[in-house]
């Protein structure tokens, strides 16, 4: 499983008491403070009148974050654009995907401007590949990714129960669903994935 073009999300708990307009100053507001020091912060694009859509995107040269309403769930999404220097393996590719995700989640639960009514679950978690060439949503595709994804969870989820649930079809990406059996805090999530090997030297959050 060569692509780096990896999409994870965690769902805000619900219901969310945010419209998707706040974000629009707290992103530009991130993107001026350089929040995220391993990404190039360029613009926000505004998607809030698509059902169900990408809702507010924070654009950046690596990857972009999107306050995501996908399924009529508001969650924060982050898509890779770019390859990761030195992560050779779909496990570390997942670490850093997973630590760009999380380091959003964190940034938005402590966000001033939005007064601490977002929070983040952690139970559940969509995890995408955006590369039908590389990855088609296929059994077989899922046969190479499941050990290596299931082994990341393993580190990332130390004794819970995680379940994996394939949504195989030729009309989508490849998507599996991770359920898990806890619910730690985003923060509490983000520190113990920053503490595996594969992300030793990573640039941290502001």
């Amino acid at each position: 499983m060569d692509s780096h073009k990896l999409i994870v999300k965690f769902f805000a708990t619900e219901p969310a008491p945010v419209p998707l307009c706040e974000f629009v100053p707290v992103f530009h507001g991130l993107i001026q403070s350089k929040a995220f020091p391993d990404h190039l912060l360029i613009d926000v694009a505004d998607y809030q009148h698509v059902r169900h859509g990408p809702g507010i995107v924070l654009v950046s040269h690596e990857g972009n974050f999107y306050t995501d309403t996908g399924e009529g769930r508001l969650g924060l999404m982050y898509q890779r654009k770019q390859p990761i220097e030195g992560a050779g393996s779909l496990r570390d590719r997942l670490a850093h995907v997973f630590t760009s995700a999380l380091r959003a989640c964190v940034r938005l639960e402590q966000e001033p401007a939005l007064g601490g009514r977002l929070r983040f679950r952690t139970d559940e978690v969509v995890f995408r590949i955006a590369d039908r060439l590389l990855a088609p949503n296929t059994p077989e595709t899922y046969r190479q990714a499941e050990p290596e994804l299931r082994a990341f969870l393993a580190e990332l989820y130390p004794g819970d129960d995680v379940a994996l649930e394939p949504r195989h079809s030729p009309l989508t990406l490849f998507e599996v669903r991770v359920r898990v059996s806890s619910r730690p805090p985003v923060a509490d999530l983000l520190e113990r994935l920053e503490a595996l090997p594969a992300l030793a030297g990573a640039p941290a959050p502001s």
